[in-house]
């Protein structure tokens, strides 16, 4: 898969998304399969996802860097991030923070489609 073909992929999956009312993304071609995207989108009542992922589409989906972050009212909800953490050796690379800093457990990558999903449920 090409890497714009990924990005059309992303741009639908936000834009299908009854709940964003505002979206800001930028779209980065490195090359043919490699690129950056990030973004910020705000929901109905105020909440924000800013993401990010540095992503290789030559063979299959590799996302070399990710990060989601959820929060409402300037506090966290939950992030997603492949961010490895040099104090907590036993934490897998791929991890979910719950509502604070020091809640982390492992998480397998997600997608944009996973993480909208479930957003749309911590909506009222």
């Amino acid at each position: 898969m090409y890497i714009t073909d990924y990005f059309r992929r992303i741009d639908d999956a936000i834009s299908n998304c009854p709940a964003i009312i505002c979206k800001e993304v930028l779209f980065e071609q490195r090359t043919k399969h490699i690129g950056f995207i990030r973004g910020t989108l705000t929901f109905r009542d105020g909440s924000e996802l800013y993401f990010k992922e540095f992503v290789d589409t030559e063979v299959g989906i590799t996302k070399y860097k990710y990060g989601y972050h959820y929060q409402k009212d300037n506090k966290l909800v939950f992030r997603y991030d492949n961010h490895p953490y040099p104090t907590k050796k036993e934490l897998p690379t791929q991890h979910k923070h719950i509502s604070t800093e020091g809640n982390i457990h492992p998480a397998s990558t997600p997608n944009i489609e996973d993480v909208l999903r479930e957003i749309l449920f911590c909506l009222p």
